[in-house]
């Protein structure tokens, strides 16, 4: 049997939208920490540190998204914490800087992460001050 699909070229006008769509989307880079929990019995005695870490980090403009991770079934991993940084070697600079990573309960990997799509929703209400984000 013989799949068509591998001889078959894109069309160019496919190739062409292709092209005009990527031209579109944002290509922002930022850097994806990505922490395994090593020993977990001493996350809590840094807590408060970590919370502080990645709180003055959001207050800089340093951090776009971050938080913990879970398996299907709930369990608790360790988090995911997404950079802004203008290199990797700033972004290893502000994960090593994590207390839990100085301190042995997790390390990390860090990979550059392009932002091409995806939505935000920032709903305010001026009667109350609230904010809602979907």
């Amino acid at each position: 049997m013989h799949d068509q699909s591998t001889n078959q070229r894109a069309d160019p006008a496919d190739m062409a939208e292709v092209e005009r769509l990527k031209a579109l989307m944002l290509k922002k880079p930022y850097f994806m920490m990505t922490r395994t929990m090593l020993d977990p019995a001493r996350m809590p005695e840094v807590m408060l540190q970590h919370y502080r870490w990645v709180i003055g980090l959001e207050k800089a403009n340093k951090i776009l998204l971050s938080g913990p991770v879970s398996d299907k079934a709930g369990k608790p991993g360790a988090g995911v914490t997404i950079f802004r940084a203008e290199s990797f070697e700033e972004a290893e600079a502000m994960a090593d800087a994590d207390p839990f990573v100085s301190f042995g309960a997790v390390t990390y990997t860090m990979q550059r992460w392009q932002l091409n799509e995806g939505r935000i929703t920032l709903q305010f209400d001026l009667s109350d001050q609230s904010c809602v984000i979907s």
